[in-house]
């Protein structure tokens, strides 16, 4: 006969279901030190929903062989989500979004490591020690025989059943009040979209063409233009934008030849985010849908022949959004083979570049050029030939070895990034034909500029990983058969979201909807707001 109270009574295997509750206690305890209050309530009961409906499920499997089993994988279970969701807000005092979440399924193990190498303190070193401590003591009993003591009968099927509804329940619950809060239901429902607007893209942004430009032409005549897009380098550390230490002393050379913007922002401090807007017509000022194309395929509809070369590691043909952008290149070189945590040097592009330039058959084409750029780790961006800033910087605001290691280390890469850009520029001049080059970051990095932080995220995002470097060089016969641009461009606010109008504009394609207003080398250029993280409005 069913008796609820055999459910509920007291047995001494139960004992054991209470270092379920231990992770939970730990949110409860260290989270009313880390999570700001306003969150903090809502964290705790959905934390505790999901923990009961972890022990209930253990609980179904009470004196069975099973248990011990289901226990050990419910306490890792609840431990690795509660330390997930408390060394966030410990790095970012915010809870883990879907935008975080998006970010990390397009993250490699390389620059996965890389993170955690710069983002693990004594804090979460700390919060994963804690965690540790009750693991041992239930592995204590993990080969000692099975025996459970008690009074329970044999459960009935009704008595199980309702454990089991009373666990759907809690997700039930999970589902309806606290998906945010709760990081397993929202990885699984952020991966759902993630793959969805993978699949779109790719649909849209990995073919030749796009629909969503129309009445597309061209000049024939031979044209050589090259994009090069760096990896987290800020202007903040640059010397053509007034940083104090002699770091692009090759470009710095030839300043007068070149057009340097000098306010400039990108829209995200992620790659993957950041090329995405700047790369397409995708528009932060409206959120009507439209379609949307790459500058790729606006090059390849205007007849031009294009190459994309990246010295980043594509991580399969589909995998990254910026190899999908860049597939649609008619050619397609990925030099990089390594993660992130090796020496990879953009030094390898040099020499393939040559190769493309010396192909006398194509006369019109456009080099994309994806740089490793000053991507952490900074030591491994730079033979040691220019390891140049090896003392403290005397304006740097943290003065400790780690502060000074990686300023040397960042502002090193941004030396040799400097001459791989003044390489590129020597080689089209020796081309002498009709060219330019056009550098842009895709963010910057924070590097014990305002805060102490090494490296970039969204949720702090300080002006040092949005700020970045936008410049032009033009050749002799470019400038005499173009004219001149407008006086006074350079201090023109600017958003890399408008770069494809600024790139059509500079490779001579008209387009149907081409807005002259958002090149900002265009005398009509027309100034608007800068929005950055989807909604946010940089200048206010």
């Amino acid at each position: 006969m069913f008796n609820f109270k055999d459910i509920i009574q007291y047995n001494p295997a139960r004992k054991n279901s209470l270092w379920l509750l231990f992770p939970l206690g730990m949110v409860i305890v260290a989270g009313s030190f880390i999570i700001p209050s306003h969150y903090f309530l809502k964290e705790i009961v959905a934390f505790g929903v999901m923990s009961l409906a972890v022990f209930l499920v253990c609980d179904f499997f009470l004196k069975t062989r099973s248990y011990k089993t289901f226990l050990y994988l419910g306490y890792l279970f609840l431990a690795f989500f509660a330390f997930v969701k408390l060394s966030f807000y410990h790095q970012y005092n915010v809870p883990i979004s879907s935008s975080a979440l998006y970010v990390i399924f397009e993250t490699n193990s390389g620059e996965a490591s890389d993170y955690l190498s710069n983002y693990f303190n004594w804090g979460t070193y700390l919060l994963a020690f804690l965690f540790l401590i009750p693991l041992i003591f239930m592995l204590k009993g993990l080969f000692r025989k099975n025996k459970f003591q008690g009074t329970l009968t044999k459960r009935s099927f009704l008595e199980k059943s309702l454990l089991l509804l009373a666990a759907l329940g809690c997700v039930f619950i999970i589902q309806k009040k606290f998906r945010t809060q709760n990081i397993p239901y929202a990885t699984v429902a952020t991966w759902d979209d993630y793959i969805l607007a993978k699949e779109q893209l790719k649909d849209a942004l990995a073919i030749p063409t796009s629909n969503a430009f129309k009445g597309v032409t061209s000049k024939s005549t031979p044209q050589t233009y090259v994009v090069v897009i760096g990896e987290s380098t800020s202007r903040w550390h640059m010397q053509l934008y007034g940083y104090h230490r002699k770091t692009n002393p090759r470009l710095a050379e030839i300043q007068h030849e070149l057009v340097i913007m000098d306010s400039v922002i990108t829209p995200h401090v992620h790659t993957i985010t950041a090329l995405e807007k700047i790369l397409t017509l995708a528009d932060t000022e409206t959120t009507k849908p439209s379609p949307n194309g790459s500058t790729i395929q606006l090059a390849n509809m205007a007849g031009f022949k294009t190459y994309w070369l990246s010295n980043q590691k594509p991580v399969g043909l589909y995998e990254s959004i910026p190899t999908i952008i860049g597939s649609a290149a008619q050619n397609t070189r990925f030099l990089a083979t390594d993660d992130y945590n090796h020496q990879i040097y953009d030094g390898d592009v040099l020499p393939v570049l040559n190769e493309i330039l010396k192909n006398t058959t194509d006369s019109k084409k456009i080099i994309f050029v994806h740089l490793i750029g000053t991507h952490v780790s900074y030591e491994k961006r730079y033979p040691k030939a220019f390891e140049k800033f090896t003392t403290p910087s005397e304006i740097l605001k943290f003065q400790h070895t780690k502060a000074i290691e990686q300023t040397n280390a960042y502002d090193n890469a941004i030396l040799y990034n400097d001459y791989i850009l003044r390489e590129i520029i020597e080689i089209l001049k020796k081309e002498k034909g009709y060219s330019y080059m056009a550098y842009f970051s895709d963010h910057g990095d924070e590097v014990y500029d305002t805060m102490e932080l090494v490296g970039h995220n969204e949720y702090h995002g300080t002006r040092p990983m949005f700020e970045v470097p936008l410049l032009f060089w033009f050749s002799e016969k470019y400038k005499n058969l173009h004219g001149f641009f407008p006086k006074n461009v350079t201090d023109r606010t600017y958003s890399l979201t408008d770069f494809p109008y600024t790139f059509a504009s500079l490779s001579h394609i008209q387009f149907k909807g081409y807005d002259a207003s958002r090149n900002v080398l265009d005398s009509t250029f027309v100034a608007r707001k800068r929005i950055v993280k989807d909604s946010i409005d940089y200048d206010n």
